[in-house]
């Protein structure tokens, strides 16, 4: 019997999943306590390195050296672990990765070194996001794929929410390096219920069939693009998807620019990790929310008008920031809450319209080359963004930045403008 068969009808009488239900297995929640540890520690990586004496540029160039070492890492190790068959150790090694990582940080008194801490720890770290897709595949029918992977990030988003809800209310009474400890510890749990939780079974998926599903694990995804699972050996694609593509990429820019600077803000004008925390839950929150709620309009409309929506109210989230930066500290504080809480609210309906429309038009042997370009573009802008806002706020400041986010995302409407049904 071939040797893929044979280990995908033993995954089904051994792994322990609930194979063709939708009931939620069980290991999803083994994720809970990583959700926390990565959530509640989300925000301290730049504000660790701006207290180390680094700038706006050091945090933007932070970002896209991680944003670059995660996309890379995805491909790694999935391709590793399609190789071997084997899932459950991957994904322990990225959990035992975060505890690790963060008890180093404490140690590290250096803007150079938690840059490159921060680019070791996202390659290991993409192991729970290349690895842990399979898993869920593996568990319900391709009919429930969504439903699964919805609900995996609907366990995780909320965890993730619980994570910055605790650094919200500890980050009064402990340091930041404090907190990175305290997170490393919250995060052990994951690794001892992950190995009775998850069953070790040589399981294969071919992952070219699996493309169109990656993009709903939305929860890191919203700050940097990491689920680049492969670089497609063919282009073909690309005429075809051509104004789809630019689209992204002039988003994935303006994203860049925004998010990679938005804390730096924040803390140049003042405020404290309190406040940067408090505002990272309503983006967070507002977007667990509304991602099933956008599934469900996207059975009555269609994708790309969903897209355009999801587009224009990014526009007005970040605009509103750039009348922000001139006025006084209360004042921007309140109009900085809007902008982040309408980036939040805007990206459901970005993230999942965009699957969608993958899904819908891409041909059934090319959604894996469609998604691996789809991927390698979005990363490209967020790397391209990240890198270039730290340079832009350094030398022409933050209103200049986030000008230019809020020109990319309006200049990101005009290929897809008049797009729907089956052109793209």
């Amino acid at each position: 019997m071939n040797k893929r068969v044979h280990a995908s009808m033993m995954a089904k009488k051994m792994s322990g999943l609930h194979y063709g239900t939708t009931k939620v297995p069980k290991w999803f929640y083994s994720f809970i306590p990583f959700k926390v540890s990565t959530g509640g520690t989300s925000i301290l990586m730049p504000l660790y390195l701006l207290q180390l004496g680094g700038s706006a540029q050091d945090v933007g160039i932070m970002n896209s050296l991680g944003s670059l070492s995660s996309m890379l890492g995805a491909l790694f190790w999935g391709r590793v672990s399609d190789r071997t068959l084997k899932r459950k150790v991957f994904i322990i090694t990225g959990f035992m990765s975060v505890t690790l990582f963060l008890l180093l940080l404490p140690f590290i008194n250096s803007v150079e070194g938690v840059i490159a801490l921060n680019s070791i720890y996202t390659f290991f770290l993409a192991t729970t996001l290349s690895v842990s897709i399979v898993l869920i595949l593996r568990s319900l029918r391709k009919l429930n794929w969504d439903y699964g992977i919805g609900k995996f990030n609907e366990i995780g988003g909320w965890g993730w929410v619980l994570g910055l809800s605790l650094g919200l209310a500890l980050s009064r009474i402990l340091t930041i390096k404090q907190l990175f400890i305290l997170f490393a510890l919250l995060n052990i749990p994951s690794i001892i219920l992950s190995l009775s939780w998850i069953r070790e079974a040589p399981i294969y998926v071919n992952r070219q069939s699996i493309g169109v599903f990656v993009n709903y694990v939305t929860e890191k995804m919203r700050y940097m693009p990491n689920f680049m699972l492969h670089i497609p050996n063919a282009l073909k694609s690309l005429s075809r998807f051509k104004r789809f593509y630019t689209s992204s990429m002039l988003f994935w820019i303006a994203t860049g620019l925004y998010f990679s600077q938005y804390p730096v803000f924040l803390i140049f004008r003042g405020f404290e990790k309190t406040h940067v925390y408090l505002a990272a839950i309503i983006n967070s929150s507002i977007s667990a929310y509304m991602y099933t709620r956008v599934g469900i309009m996207l059975k009555e409309k269609e994708g790309f008008k969903v897209l355009r929506e999801g587009l224009i109210l990014r526009f007005f989230g970040i605009s509103l920031l750039v009348v922000g930066v001139f006025l006084n500290s209360v004042a921007s504080f309140i109009i900085a809450i809007l902008s982040y809480f309408l980036a939040g609210y805007s990206w459901s309906f970005i993230g999942i319209s965009t699957t969608s429309i993958i899904g819908k038009l891409a041909r059934e042997n090319e959604k894996g080359t469609v998604m691996g370009v789809f991927n390698l573009v979005n990363s490209s802008g967020f790397i391209i963004g990240s890198f270039a806002s730290g340079f832009i706020v350094q030398h022409f400041g933050f209103q200049t930045n986030f000008a230019l986010a809020s020109l990319f995302v309006f200049l990101s409407l005009i290929p897809i403008k008049g797009l729907k049904g089956s052109r793209c």
